[in-house]
């Protein structure tokens, strides 16, 4: 995913954050293979991580087991030679890279299961707060069919070494689409981890927690990507500004309403530090198509200017498209089934400044009610926008609206 608060569950937090094989798979038994039981066995594995989250008083008394007797996941096996005697550093640089990049560059561990096998013990018992397995094939076997690795990601957000007590923790942000087939988006959210190493320098036990709301997980992980929060998937330009990258990990994957308090209040603090600074504007960077992640209400608290009409349901997703000299607002009634689309004419008020803020003028003179994107009625909707382009990267962009009081919208670059 969204960071949230944490008692209500989401199935598909759960199984990116507690996937850590949290399901005791003894009752298991290795006769079938991915391609016999396909998708029900996928739907059974994340189904079963829903125990993998912490239960409520009605739900205490379910026993987890039964959800997993469709994850073949096998028996636990051998996975070759070990790295002993690794300084405790060298593990802690291999778990870096793994996170973030996979053993052999196939996407962080979590999302593809792409985990160096010889700096963790066979028997590594992998343990999140409801439950745990002791085996390190099964894991990766079931972290192997849940993600999409295409199309999720995992940003490392610190990692310490303490070598007093023979520990590496690790902080990580993660998201992305399960595979299953309507393809449910599972929003960033955000996990620490503990690794305990043992005598011969291998990884003998990996504890993780989540800051993720229990609640909306098997919803989430049930609900088609088509009433998914926008996500892009582009990753960090080498010139992009810390500040930016932070504020794009903050608010890719949400819609504007979906931030706890804590979290707005760092959004805002980045975004007031990014419109204080001055970057380079490159007009080709405009075009495309961005997604509304984020309102920030102006001086007064006026929102963006109303008379171009946005609904607001809390699963639906706003859009602007941009060429050159066009803009298209697209707002969503029912997902992107139904939707209101405006659009017109972009003027740039000074072409010869080549840095921020830019300032342009929208002559909005054409509108419609679409069912999907070629069949619309038309709508009698016309009238100029101005806003200032505050802040625009290859996948991040900021801009004031003029009209409707100052608010800024924060956007990320879907296509």
């Amino acid at each position: 995913m969204r960071h949230l608060s944490v008692g209500t569950a989401s199935l598909a937090v759960a199984s990116c954050a507690a996937l850590s094989a949290k399901v005791t798979f003894n009752n298991l038994h290795d006769n079938s293979v991915l391609s016999r039981r396909g998708w029900i066995s996928k739907i059974g594995l994340i189904s079963s991580s829903t125990a993998l989250l912490k239960p409520t008083t009605a739900e205490a008394a379910v026993d987890v087991r039964q959800y997993t007797a469709l994850a073949p996941l096998g028996r636990p096996t051998s996975t070759g030679s070990k790295s002993t005697g690794l300084p405790i550093s060298e593990v802690a640089s291999r778990l870096s890279h793994d996170l973030v990049e996979g053993s052999s560059g196939k996407g962080g561990y979590f999302i593809s299961g792409d985990i160096s096998t010889d700096i963790f013990r066979d028997d590594c018992e992998f343990t999140d707060p409801t439950n745990s397995v002791s085996s390190l094939t099964r894991y990766k076997n079931a972290l192997q069919i849940l993600f999409d690795p295409e199309q999720s990601f995992v940003e490392l957000l610190g990692m310490e070494v303490d070598e007093s007590n023979h520990e590496i923790r690790a902080r990580i942000r993660s998201g992305g689409v399960l595979q299953l087939p309507w393809k449910p988006f599972i929003p960033p959210y955000e996990s620490t981890i503990k690794y305990a190493i043992d005598e011969d320098g291998l990884i003998a036990r990996q504890i993780q927690d989540w800051s993720i709301p229990a609640s909306q997980a098997l919803v989430e992980t049930f609900t088609p990507s088509t009433f998914s929060p926008p996500f892009s998937n582009l990753s960090r330009p080498q010139n992009e500004p810390k500040e930016v990258t932070d504020l794009f990990n903050l608010v890719n994957g949400h819609r504007p309403d979906s931030y706890t308090q804590e979290v707005k209040l760092r959004i805002d603090t980045l975004i007031d530090l990014i419109v204080g600074s001055q970057y380079e504007w490159h007009k080709e960077d405009l075009d495309g198509t961005w997604a509304l992640a984020y309102l920030q209400p102006g001086p007064t608290g006026g929102g963006i200017d109303r008379r171009i009409p946005f609904p607001d349901l809390p699963f639906n997703n706003n859009y602007q498209t941009f060429t050159q000299n066009t803009v298209t607002n697209i707002g969503e009634l029912f997902g992107s089934l139904l939707t209101i689309r405006v659009g017109g004419s972009l003027l740039e008020e000074d072409e010869r400044s080549t840095s921020t803020p830019k300032r342009f003028k929208a002559n909005i003179d054409r509108g419609g009610l679409c069912v999907g994107e070629e069949k619309c009625i038309p709508l009698p909707i016309t009238g100029d926008g101005l806003f200032d382009g505050v802040y625009l990267g290859k996948r991040l962009r900021i801009g004031q609206n003029l009209n409707g009081g100052g608010a800024r919208v924060v956007q990320v670059r879907v296509a």
